[in-house]
């Protein structure tokens, strides 16, 4: 399952310090319009501070753990910078990822923006730079985004060559390490509007669960085009529920109230509640983006009735808080058992309440909360909204609130938060 897993985790950005300020930094590489002030923020504090502050303490546990930790801290600040094509700074910051995957993972994402700029000679070296023995996969997959990035911009030539180069490798690897490369290959054909070709690859492949991967990824593709129903045929003839519930859940992200109403049909039927839930859960979280409360209300109990711990859909509350419907996240909360799941639903409602200035109802709930764990990761949404709305100082006293926890997992780093925090309040009065 943790290959699954990865192969279906969005790729998350990483990188970037350099010795220049990053202020100014920041304005040699985007432009004005792509973000509103000098200072890009995330969740609400300045990316100099996560810089200058650098990571938490992983906690105690396995030293892969502590690694990924880190890796993803340095992932999330990086996102912005390239987000707001800041490629140095998100480059540099490269250098501080040690778990195995995420580095690669992040190269490949910083190329596909770059791609978005039209800077394809630099997205090139970044791909050419990924390893080809433990990137191999990634590698592959970077060649076939910027190939798919030409296509899209209309450069035939260029993508063909750029395809080429990417198959060209991909087979060049044992024929047991070359399955996943060719899937991911084939997904980047159809997102490139070339579906014979995708579709010809993915169903060459040998590998079982390689094949059905990339199917599910073609899918997908259909329905971002706005192709509905051939993602819907080609997902119905996936036997493998996992990548099946991968292709509606895609497919849902994508669909009209009434595209869901079919969807809805489909994923019920499936035979394992396992991957069912997660389908049902994201055809439920788009019915609420489109503001259909009602289907997604008795969506809901078929989903707690298969799934009542909530690791399935803990994400729905925070989709209602969203969308000003606290009652129904409540009352959803309320349902699910006292666990982890529960915890990180009740923040996201947290945060939507202080996002709302409702920061008294974000306190009652806090104060209701019995277990240490699920009230530190409640204090830290209610800090986070106070920082998104530049009340920094009352944010710092939040997390003061904090208290130790014990368990072997990275545990909330209280000082680390407030330090944050503190430098955002120093860097708003130097203004």
């Amino acid at each position: 399952m943790k290959i699954k897993l990865i192969l279906f985790t969005l790729t998350i950005l990483c990188l970037g310090a350099g010795a220049i300020p990053i202020e100014a930094n920041i304005a040699t590489h985007a432009n004005s319009n792509q973000y509103q002030s000098t200072q890009l923020k995330l969740k609400g504090i300045p990316l100099n501070c996560y810089v200058s502050v650098g990571e938490p303490s992983p906690g105690e546990g396995p030293i892969i753990l502590g690694e990924e930790f880190r890796s993803q801290y340095w992932a999330e600040v990086s996102l912005v910078y390239a987000e707001a094509g800041a490629f140095d700074q998100a480059i540099q910051l490269v250098k501080r990822m040690t778990h195995d995957l995420i580095p690669e993972q992040t190269k490949v994402t910083i190329a596909t923006k770059l791609t978005e700029k039209k800077q394809y000679n630099q997205a090139i070296q970044i791909v050419q730079s990924i390893n080809n023995g433990t990137g191999a996969t990634e590698k592959a997959r970077g060649l076939a985004v910027i190939a798919r990035q030409y296509a899209k911009a209309g450069n035939k030539q260029q993508a063909d060559r750029m395809f080429s180069q990417a198959l060209k490798f991909a087979r060049s690897l044992n024929r047991e390490l070359q399955q996943y490369p060719l899937a991911y290959i084939a997904i980047e054909y159809a997102a490139a509007n070339r579906y014979k070709e995708a579709l010809q690859l993915a169903n060459a492949i040998k590998d079982e669960d390689s094949r059905t991967m990339a199917l599910s990824g073609i899918a997908a593709e259909y329905a971002v085009s706005g192709n509905f129903n051939k993602g819907i045929q080609l997902a119905q003839t996936i036997k493998n529920d996992y990548y099946l519930s991968q292709a509606y859940k895609s497919i849902a992200s994508q669909a009209t109230a009434t595209q869901l109403t079919q969807l809805e049909k489909l994923a019920v039927a499936m035979k394992d509640g396992t991957y069912k839930v997660p389908a049902l859960a994201a055809i439920a979280i788009r019915y609420i983006n489109l503001g259909q409360i009602e289907p997604a209300k008795n969506l809901e109990k078929t989903i707690v009735a298969i799934d009542p711990g909530g690791s399935a859909y803990y994400k729905l509350p925070g989709a209602y808080a969203s969308k000003q419907r606290f009652n129904d996240a409540i009352k959803l909360i309320n349902q699910m058992p006292g666990n982890e799941w529960q915890d990180t639903a009740r923040a996201s409602v947290i945060l939507e309440y202080a996002r709302n200035k409702q920061y008294d109802k974000a306190q009652n709930i806090i104060n209701s909360i019995t277990s240490q764990s699920g009230k530190n990761k409640a204090i830290q949404a209610l800090a986070q909204g106070y920082a998104e709305a530049g009340q920094y100082q009352r944010a710092s006293e939040v997390l003061k609130t904090v208290q130790p926890e014990n368990n072997i997992e990275a545990p909330a780093n209280r000082q680390h938060d407030i330090s944050l925090v503190e430098c955002a309040a120093k860097s708003v009065a130097r203004k």
